[in-house]
């Protein structure tokens, strides 16, 4: 096939720039030509070390009427000499630049709805079919007004990522024993929940550590709420990385407090590294945690409820080694090469719709 991928740039530390680009690069290594249509960034170089053909189109960084009909213009133009069979949109932006440039080539528009809990989300209606990354997602577009024949369900599969092994490797060595968490910081996350719960723990568990990776604008005011409760010794504020992985394989526990996650990428990441994991039950989590086969559910907001699970898994080793075990268990669904072969089932729907 030739897949036309359309997103607004392909900058490090965002998730659905992380599935396109998984997702471009799995398509060409199973033989479809595929063209990664953005502003560029980050990952530009590795798009080419794959053989992912790269287009520069502007996708509302320009707010002027020109510029923007100078952008589709310039979409169509590239459809009209790459002649894709499926424009797919991973961005509001991309969905509205698409859906000109679908109705203008007759390409079919598929979109993928990375950010249900942003209040733009509905332009993903845009596309002939709407993936949604969990059922829980679609059930919440469903109730938004999506047409149920138009959405499918697509779970996200980062591990085996070219991503994992692009940029500069990591040399970080976290202190442990580790609970660890990979996000960005900022209130969605509930990191503030974590260093609560970890300031009960800590009297019982002095020499366990709290690691925090990723980086976000409340990183100072979390750093200040660590050193508020007394936590600046044993909690860790790490940055953001290239990709977590050496990181999450020195852990023992990964945790995520998230008040709204559609399909993080993170848990399947921590489950192939073979961590207990403890999340919060939003969004797609419980999908990705097996429905609590494969890592503890908690609610969001409830400090209590983590420190009550953490304890459990800090003073039982054998219960620890279990989850461990647990989480591993089933991990090898959550691939890029099942990812890819997914959306070939989506664009072969097209051809029936």
């Amino acid at each position: 096939m030739h897949i036309l991928h359309l997103i607004k740039h392909s900058r490090h530390c965002n998730g659905n720039v992380n599935v396109a680009v998984d997702l471009a690069c799995g398509q060409v290594r199973k033989g479809h030509q595929v063209v990664y249509a953005s502003a560029g960034g980050h990952y530009d170089t590795l798009l080419d070390a794959h053989g992912v053909h790269r287009a520069e189109i502007s996708q509302g960084q320009e707010s002027s009427p020109l510029a923007l009909a100078r952008s589709v213009a310039a979409l169509v133009r590239l459809c009209r000499k790459f002649k894709p069979d499926v424009i797919h949109a991973h961005m509001m932006s991309s969905a509205v630049f698409g859906y000109f440039a679908s109705k203008l080539t007759g390409v079919p528009l598929v979109t993928t709805v990375h950010n249900s809990f942003d209040r733009h989300a509905i332009l993903m209606r845009a596309g002939r079919v709407v993936v949604a990354v969990s059922k829980a997602e679609r059930n919440l577009l469903l109730s938004r007004g999506f047409k149920p024949d138009q959405v499918t369900v697509v779970l996200n599969g980062p591990n085996g990522s070219p991503r994992e092994n692009f940029g500069i490797p990591t040399d970080v060595v976290l202190a442990t024993p580790s609970i660890t968490t990979v996000c960005g910081l900022h209130p969605r996350k509930g990191v503030h929940d974590l260093l609560a719960a970890f300031r009960l723990l800590l009297p019982e568990f002095p020499n366990w550590h709290l690691n925090i990776i990723g980086g976000g604008p409340d990183r100072e005011k979390l750093e200040a709420l660590a050193g508020e409760l007394g936590l600046s010794g044993s909690a860790h504020f790490i940055g953001p990385v290239e990709a977590p992985q050496p990181l999450l394989r020195q852990s023992q526990i990964f945790v995520l407090a998230s008040y709204a996650d559609p399909c993080c990428l993170v848990i399947p990441e921590a489950r192939e590294a073979g961590c207990a994991i403890v999340a919060t039950a939003v969004g797609g989590t419980p999908e990705l945690l097996g429905h609590g086969e494969a890592g503890q559910l908690v609610e969001p907001g409830r400090p209590d409820q983590f420190a009550k699970v953490l304890r459990e898994l800090m003073q039982d080793e054998e219960a620890l080694r279990e989850w461990r075990m647990k989480a591993k268990t089933g991990s090898g669904y959550f691939t890029v090469e099942r990812l890819v072969d997914d959306y070939d089932k989506v664009y072969a729907s097209l051809k029936r719709l």
